[in-house]
């Protein structure tokens, strides 16, 4: 982002290792003590590459298909000194598509994991107050770009020409390929120029799925993120590694926090 920016946004790859819980990136017997053990050591490495507190890291529970939570749509939530009283900021449970953070508090982490999805950050530069939200294909599918701008302007009453959205680092069209139609990809507005049928399959593009939404929303600042998760050796990729690359079985980390 340029200098009227007041967040610094970071993204975390396989330099600092895999920012994960999920039992599949560890030794089969490996006990929940052992594997958050290591995953701290990650967390504490992104902190020290990118200048931030590792026990002041934020991350939204997203409902998906395994997890069974339930929520409407685009449900947000205001972090508040409310939610920053756990020793460590990553136990505290936040079912939400979307976590918001004011100016206030300097220093404070909000992210996702990613492995090919983009991240979406909005930043309001006049009041102070950014959102985050994790934009799977689903849940581009289900408008939660737009529900991700519609937060802030519900809560704060933003104004569109105040909103600077970064979209972070992900799965570009060019190598982003399923052999059929996607089974998720229902809204048709925002996928007819977006999904592509060649020889090889039916190529995805998100960017410009996102970009959609955005623009009919309004927005007129918008900054995406040219690295390709497939492609960039910076990043684990769900696709690549499930094409039988496994140098890039892992999980990624974006985020930002006022400086």
């Amino acid at each position: 982002m340029d200098k009227d920016s007041k967040i610094t946004i970071f993204e975390c790859g396989r330099n600092e290792g895999v920012f994960s819980q999920h039992k599949k990136f560890y030794a089969p017997n490996s006990t929940k003590s052992e594997i958050r053990e290591q995953f701290d050591v990650v967390k504490k490495r992104c902190g020290e590459h990118f200048n931030f507190d590792d026990k002041k890291v934020f991350q939204a529970k997203q409902k998906n298909d395994q997890n069974k939570l339930d929520y409407p749509n685009g449900t947000y939530i205001v972090l508040t000194e409310d939610n920053m009283k756990k020793e460590d900021y990553w136990d505290e449970e936040l079912p939400a598509d979307i976590l918001i953070l004011k100016e206030h508090y300097k220093g404070v982490v909000v992210g996702n994991q990613m492995a090919d999805c983009p991240i979406l950050i909005v930043e309001d530069r006049k009041l102070g107050v950014t959102a985050l939200s994790h934009c799977g294909a689903s849940y581009i599918d289900r408008e939660l770009p737009k529900d991700t701008i519609k937060a802030l302007q519900k809560e704060f009453n933003s104004n569109i020409d105040d909103l600077y959205v970064y979209v972070g680092s992900c799965a570009k069209k060019e190598d982003y390929i399923y052999e059929t139609y996607p089974r998720w990809a229902n809204n048709e507005y925002m996928w007819k120029d977006n999904i592509e049928e060649t020889e090889e399959g039916f190529h995805i593009n998100m960017n410009g799925a996102i970009r959609i939404q955005l623009e009919q929303m309004g927005i007129k600042h918008i900054e995406e993120s040219p690295l390709n998760t497939i492609t960039n050796d910076k990043f684990y990729s769900h696709y690549a590694s499930g094409k039988g690359n496994n140098e890039k079985l892992g999980q990624n980390f974006v985020g930002f926090f006022y400086n």
